[in-house]
Parts: C-alpha cells; structure tokens; sequence
C-alpha cells in the first residue's frame, strides 16, 4: 500500500513538471498542441490558481497605453461640447499567464471572451463631461507566450471644453482629460505612452494616432497632445497620470453665412433710405422697420443657441454696432421728414425765429447783419448832423446880416449832400430751404457707409487676422491652475 502511494506520488510529480515549468515568478504553462485558446485559458484562469482581484506578482507594473482617434463631434457649431470616440491600447505583463502555446504560427491567444476573468489595470478616465455607451466596449485581448497581455477598449467620451468665449466665434476651444490609476500609487504602477503616442526625451509632449478613416461632424480638430500630469494635476496623492489635450476650431465660414453676411446686408439695406426722397414715407418708413425687426429676429434665434455667459465680447460688440446703425438711419429720415415739411409750411415760415433747430445754422449770420444795419444808421445820423452845420456856417460868413426872406430859407431844411438815410430793407427771406434739407440725405450716404465699412474691417482684422489666429497656434494659453 506504501508502495503504491509512492507511485502515485511519483507519477503526478512527472506530470505537473511536464505540464508547469518553472519561471521567475512562477509556473511556465506547456500545453499540448491540439489544445485551442478556450481550453487553455480555461486552465489559465481557474479559479483554484488565478485570481483576478489580485495584480501581477511583480512589485512595480509598468503599463504601456496609447490611444487611437476614431471619430469626433459636436452637436453644434456654437457648442462647446464635443465628443469623442477612441480605441485605448494598454500592455502590461502578467507572468501567471505565461505559457508556451503555439498554434498556426501565432505565439498569442485570443483571450476577448475571457477578458471577464483576467486582471486589467483600474483606469481611471478624469475631467470629462460623461460616459456614452457603445458596443463593444471590449475590442481585442491578446495573451503571449511570456505573460505579455494586449488590451484594446473602445470608449466615447463626452467632453466639457474651455473657450475664450470674449473672441467667440473666433476662438479654439481646448479639450483635455486625464487618465489615472484608481488604486494603485507610482510605486505600484506606472502609466507610460507608448507607440504613436509616445514622448521623446528631448520633447514635452507627444501626439496621437488618428485613424485612417477618422470621421469628423461640426468638429475641426487643428492640434492634440499627450503629456505626463503636472504635480499641480495630481489631485489625489501620487498616483500615475497621463494627459490627453485636443484643440478645436470652429468652421468660421458657418458663422459668415449665418451671423455676418445677413448682418451686413441688413445694416447696408438699411442705408438705401438715403436714396428715396424724403416725402415717400411709406417706403422709407417701411424699411426702416423692417430691417430692425430682421436684424432683432436673427440676432435673437442665433443667441438662443450660445452659451448663457455675459463675457461673448465680439458678438456683443457685432450686434451694438449694427443695432446703431440701422437704428440711426432710421431716425435720420424722421429728422429729414420733419425738417422738409417745416421749411414747406407756410404758416411755420412765420415762426422760424422761434424754431431752435434751424435758427442755429444762421444766428451768427443775422447777428452780423443786424450790427451792419446798425452801424450804416449810425452813420446816416452822423453825416446830416456834419452837413447841416456846414451849410449854416458858409451862410453867415457870407452876408453876416440876416436878410428879410432868410426866415424862410431858414426853415427849409438843406438837403444833405451825399448821406441819404436809406430805411432798412426788408429782412430777406430764410435761407432754410428744402434744398438745404436734402443735403442732410447727401452727407448721410457718404458718411454712414464709410463709418460702417470701417467698424467692419476693425472687427474682422481685430478677431478674425489677430486675436482669431493667436488662440489657434498659441497651443498652451489655456493651461488652468
């Protein structure tokens, strides 16, 4: 009976050696080659010797990730929300699941069906808006003959971007998220960016992979980046940490087909006014409202769709200045339309002296007059006073005697020479005509284009050529402590 346990003994101890081999670690699984993957990872994952909960043996696991972009978008052009979906490939070695399987010239099992019973890294996705389910999540798990495992996840994010909303819709949002370890510190584990992703010595910052069909929808990805957190992102202790930032831009031409152009043409339609003469009310009062209620109508629907922030600089700015102008086109005709019908009233023609509107373009002119007529009778006095005592001087020198008939000729008053008083002419007519008031129509269309192509140009230079292109290559002016 002793002998036979012996044996027994004996022969398991042959078979467990010729199944498991020793490794650094552990066991070197051999398996026969007629077995298939299900089979040996049924082995490889029992219960009874693997535990899924527990990490790989080896005191420090380096995690190799990289990340693919499969399709990005945005619900609108005016958002500043975007999602995203990407293939996240991570590497790692697991020593109790080395083996030494072969099968069809492949060293690796493919292990997705099991991918429930083996241990993964807890990845930890930071700052995004929120997850959104797609299927499969799990895209491929590959095993190799040293423990080596290959794990691809597919996951779609929902990410909540920053943008420098005072040049909005000129700006470049900025997207970033983190991905971290859950539960494991540094000296655990560590996460490196390997692959398409990975950081030179030499360099900050990597880029990644974009896939060959990358699929895009309202959202124009200029620039990406993968880094290592800054100690100022480590918000939960040390803990390994790798950075993913996408930078946008927006389709600006969407914005000068919807916003711009029906601006311009509204401000400028606006401007025709001043080529209707001034008695077709109906014209002009027509469109002169119409353009306002347009131009409010378009504005508003627009703004219904933008962020509820009191910081959108640029679009406040458009929509004042248009606002103006359109509005002050329209009280330009009320003033040309009440100036014409004043100076064509006859009964108002008698009132003009107490009209301070027109009488401030000739109070100068009249006060000169009046000075003039006053200097001229001034004048006229003081000449027939000169000759009137002239004449009676020559006359007494002459005779020196008062003759008999000289009462009369005493009484007879001497015609003054060369000062007639000329009595003041009647006051000539106004000078407001309505001539006068259509030249305020003749300034206006000189005036309010120039002015409006000039605030234009001073915008679209100023957000769009300037401050537009800075946010675009300036790739790190949002970096928020």
């Amino acid at each position: 009976m002793k002998f036979h346990s012996n044996t027994c003994l004996l022969i398991f101890v042959c078979y467990f050696v010729q199944v498991f081999g020793t490794s650094e670690y552990g066991y070197h699984h051999r398996f026969q080659a007629d077995k298939n993957d299900r089979e040996i990872l049924d082995i490889l994952t029992h219960d009874s010797r693997y535990d899924k909960r527990n990490k790989p043996p080896q005191q420090h696991i380096g995690v190799n990730i990289s990340v693919l972009l499969l399709s990005l978008s945005s619900p609108s052009e005016s958002s500043l929300t975007y999602e995203i979906e990407f293939l996240m490939h991570q590497k790692w070695v697991d020593h109790r699941l080395a083996h030494n399987h072969t099968i069809e010239n492949r060293n690796a099992l493919y292990a997705l069906s099991h991918h429930r019973q083996i241990w993964k890294p807890d990845i930890f996705l930071v700052k995004h808006g929120s997850y959104k389910g797609i299927n499969p999540s799990e895209v491929s798990l590959r095993i190799f003959g040293n423990g080596t495992v290959l794990y691809t996840m597919r996951r779609h994010l929902i990410l909540n971007c920053e943008g420098d909303l005072p040049i909005f819709p000129f700006d470049s949002p900025m997207c970033d998220f983190n991905v971290e370890s859950i539960s494991n510190t540094k000296d655990k584990m560590t996460f490196r960016w390997m692959g398409p992703n990975a950081i030179e010595d030499s360099e900050e910052s990597g880029s990644m992979a974009l896939s060959p069909v990358l699929k895009n929808h309202n959202a124009y990805l200029v620039h990406n980046e993968t880094l290592y957190c800054d100690k100022n992102e480590l918000w939960r202790g040390d803990y390994s940490c790798l950075k993913v930032r996408l930078h946008f831009t927006r389709d600006k031409w969407f914005y000068y087909t919807t916003v711009f152009m029906p601006g311009m043409i509204l401000v400028t339609s606006s401007f025709v006014t001043f080529w209707i003469e001034w008695n077709a009310e109906p014209a002009r009062v027509t469109l002169g409202v119409t353009t306002m209620l347009n131009f409010f109508t378009t504005s508003n629907k627009f703004r219904s769709k933008l962020p509820v922030v009191s910081n959108l600089t640029a679009m406040n700015l458009w929509d004042g200045v248009c606002m103006f102008f359109i509005f002050a086109s329209f009280i330009e005709f009320i003033l040309v339309n009440y100036l014409a019908r004043w100076v064509q009233d006859p009964e108002q023609q008698k009132k003009k002296k107490d009209n301070a509107i027109l009488d401030n373009f000739l109070m100068a002119t009249k006060a000169i007059e009046d000075k003039k007529h006053e200097m001229e009778a001034t004048m006229v006095n003081l000449g027939d006073k000169v000759g009137s005592n002239i004449q009676q001087g020559l006359m007494g020198a002459g005779s020196g005697v008062r003759l008999e008939g000289d009462s009369d000729l005493e009484e007879t008053p001497l015609p003054s020479p060369s000062f007639q008083h000329t009595p003041p002419q009647e006051e000539k007519g106004s000078r407001y005509t309505l001539q006068s008031v259509k030249m305020i129509d003749n300034y206006s269309r000189r005036i309010f284009p120039t002015a409006y192509i000039l605030f234009v140009l001073y915008f679209f230079i100023r957000y769009h050529a300037i401050e537009g292109e800075l946010s675009i290559h300036y790739y790190d002016y949002f970096e928020f402590e």
